[in-house]
């Protein structure tokens, strides 16, 4: 028997339609592979965003929660309306100093200067005075400078 050979022309165009498959097999899996990758990073963002929503959602339920209970309801009504219960006080906290101004263009004495100072002390609140004593002595300075 004898063997008969192909030509070589059919031969290369069956190896190089071969090679064209197994390529375009290769692309399809790489594309697939990123494919994958990209939706495993939606996917990652997409938990983020919903763990955010649910921690925002039990916020507002906390927040309702709070708007809804008898705690708020007497602190709106103090604040907007004046209500008090019977045997209560009112008690304002001042949270800003207020500085005495005086007139520039008369000079003081030096006992005037001591009790403008003397003034602006008590006017500023026990904190202020520790805040202006460890962070800022430079503005106690300021405060002695009254003319």
């Amino acid at each position: 028997m004898r063997y008969k050979d192909i030509a070589p022309f059919p031969k290369q165009m069956t190896i190089v339609m071969g090679l064209c498959v197994v390529g375009l097999m290769a692309f399809g899996l790489a594309l697939s592979y990123y494919k994958n990758i990209l939706f495993d990073r939606q996917l990652l963002l997409m938990q983020e965003r919903n763990t955010k929503l649910q921690s925002d959602v039990l916020a507002g339920y906390m927040e309702l929660r709070y708007l809804q209970s008898s705690q708020y309801k007497d602190k709106y009504a103090k604040e907007y309306f004046n209500l008090l219960r019977p045997g209560e006080k009112v008690l304002f906290v001042r949270t800003e100093t207020e500085q005495i101004h005086f007139d520039q263009s008369k000079d003081l004495t030096l006992e005037e200067k001591e009790a403008i100072y003397e003034e602006n002390l008590r006017n500023i609140r026990v904190i202020d005075h520790w805040k202006l004593y460890l962070f800022q002595r430079g503005k106690i300075d300021e405060l002695k400078k009254v003319g």
